[in-house]
């Protein structure tokens, strides 16, 4: 399952209503969101990008519905920005298509006296967007083989790279769009969701869809060229000659003229390519002028020029946009879920509620039941009468004979009655989960059971704990003990186990940024403990300490860190 570009940002713009503090109810978005998981179908079987595919359908649904009656035809940002997109792209094709026509239709223009300058028309309708081109596809080769930044110049490059096509392109759109929306109450409510929002999480993605836009745009000004050029030769006697103080001879025009017809000159090497008589007749000569030239020599150069520009710009422009689509589908195939906001998410869908409820039956009061009368003494009975028989109670009564009560007998064995099926969330940790480096108080690592905060972290957070380090939050000496397991682990998200009973202090919230700074591609949680001393790590989600953690963190403005505190499932 492959989340599109839309999905991506209805995504992180719903995930931003639910964890709004103004806004906030645990309790509610937990069991709205395990309510959607168990909607999906086989829910429980979908991967991660499946299951929050599934998620957003229904999520959709539910915004729609609560803003139906405050504000109807509300859009989603994700909706709204592939409106924009897609009439961003088609007007960068219209207007490159209609630049390109005019240039080639006004440089063409002939009046009889001066011919068409062959060398500066290669220069500027062939060379020019060939290196354009070529420049692009080096960028774009880039981007597809690095994937997240990296360090050195590489990553300059990456984030240089981010700062001219992300940063400038929204900021941009922002100035073009605020006049319209002075003007247009309702689009200024939709678009603004949009053009404020955060791109830094899913910037890597954004690329390509502003590169192919700035492709259609090349493409439409080499298309618009060569069909200016080609009307422009149907329409009119045009005349196309050479002239040059380096080249002496036509020879060498020739050569270098055979070298650029080279990928179709063995298709077509007659009609295509001019001949070395027509390239020595289409000379100019300024104290001769024209009048000396044949007209089949003045005209010989059309076929090579129209040829030159489809192969040399209008071929490649198209291959680049087809190539920039792929990446753009294998850049979203291999997006990070592994971000803080989305594995919450799947954290709330996949954990069951557990609740108890007492349901009021009304109960059953024994029959009240009268005393049964006491019999009348019986006469005094003499030696030689027979001896009366008084009647039982039950007798008297007229009622059958209470049966006596059966002793219960010991319980087998007996399984009780099976349960309705429920979603099962198990494993928890899946084999295709990324693994996660954990970091704590070295200190605190020494006197803990181990495999007791591996199963809780991962029983909580779904993420296989892969290795764990004691750090002294001293970054300078962590440094190279962090590095060397990252490198070994690959691109894992970071754990960092912190006591709750400590304020954020500057020294504190400075060593997590330093962290965030080294390793930028790796999300930070940090996860809020009672103590790392044996015993209870419960933290209450009410606890004032961990309320100021929260307002500290959040104040670092990082999307890739996240604070979450321990609970024992």
């Amino acid at each position: 399952m492959i989340l599109t570009i839309k999905d991506i940002i209805d995504l992180d713009f719903l995930l931003g209503l639910d964890e709004d503090p103004e806004n906030i109810d645990t309790k509610a978005i937990a069991s709205r969101d395990r309510d959607i998981f168990r909607r999906i179908k086989n829910g429980d079987r979908l991967d991660d990008a499946g299951l929050i595919a599934g998620w957003l359908e229904y999520r959709r649904l539910l915004f729609f519905q609560e803003t139906d009656n405050v504000d109807p035809g509300a859009k989603l940002p994700g909706a709204l920005f592939e409106s924009f997109y897609t009439w961003i792209v088609r007007g960068m094709f219209a207007c490159g298509l209609a630049a390109g026509g005019l240039c080639a239709y006004s440089f063409l223009a002939y009046h009889g006296s001066r011919p068409v300058n062959v060398t500066l028309f290669i220069a500027v309708f062939i060379l020019f967007p060939a290196l354009l081109c070529l420049s692009a596809a080096l960028v774009g080769l880039h981007q597809f083989r690095s994937g997240p930044a990296e360090s050195g110049w590489t990553g300059v490059l990456h984030r240089l790279s981010m700062r001219l096509f992300i940063d400038k392109f929204m900021g941009r759109l922002q100035k073009l769009t605020a006049p319209i929306q002075k003007h247009f109450p309702q689009f200024s409510k939709n678009s603004g969701d949009l053009l404020h929002l955060d791109t830094r999480p899913f910037r890597s993605i954004l690329f390509w869809p502003v590169f192919i836009a700035l492709s259609q745009g090349a493409l439409g000004f080499s298309a618009g060229a060569l069909g200016g050029t080609f009307f422009r030769i149907m329409v009119t006697d045009l005349a196309f000659g050479w002239q040059s103080t380096l080249l002496m001879s036509g020879e060498s025009v020739y050569r270098l003229v055979s070298w650029l017809a080279l990928p179709w000159s063995w298709v077509m090497p007659d009609m295509f390519v001019p001949t070395l008589e027509q390239i020595e007749g289409s000379r100019i000569v300024l104290k001769e002028g024209i009048a000396g030239l044949a007209s089949e020599h003045l005209a010989a150069w059309w076929p090579f020029l129209c040829m030159g520009m489809m192969v040399y710009a209008l071929i490649p422009r198209v291959v680049l946009v087809g190539f920039a689509h792929t990446a753009r589908t294998l850049a979203l195939a291999r997006f990070d879920l592994s971000r803080p906001g989305y594995q919450r998410l799947l954290m709330r869908m996949r954990s069951p509620r557990m609740g108890m409820n007492i349901k009021e039956t009304g109960g059953s009061r024994a029959e009240f039941r009268a005393p049964l009368p006491r019999p009348e003494p019986a006469p005094v009975v003499e030696k030689d009468q027979s001896p009366i028989v008084v009647p039982q109670p039950h007798a008297i009564l007229n009622t059958p004979e209470p049966e006596p009560e059966a002793t219960p007998e010991p319980k087998a064995d007996v399984k009780p009655d099976p349960r309705p099926p429920v979603v099962s969330d198990d494993p928890r940790v899946k084999n295709n989960t990324p693994g996660a480096l954990v970091l704590g108080s070295a200190r605190g690592f020494e006197e803990n059971d181990m495999e007791q905060i591996r199963a809780g972290l991962e029983q909580q957070f779904g993420l296989h704990v892969a290795a764990t380090v004691g750090v002294h939050f001293d970054f300078d000496e962590d440094q190279d003990q962090i590095a060397a397991h990252v490198k070994d682990l690959g691109q894992v998200p970071l754990i960092v186990l912190q006591e709750v009973w400590q304020p954020p202090i500057r020294g504190l919230l400075y060593y997590f940024v330093q962290i965030r700074e080294t390793f930028p591609d790796l999300p930070l949680w940090i996860v809020m403990i009672r103590t790392m001393e044996q015993g209870e790590k419960d933290v209450a989600p009410s606890d004032v300490n961990f309320q100021v953690w929260k307002s500290a963190v959040k104040q670092l403005n990082d999307p890739l860190m996240a604070i979450e505190r321990w609970m024992s499932l």
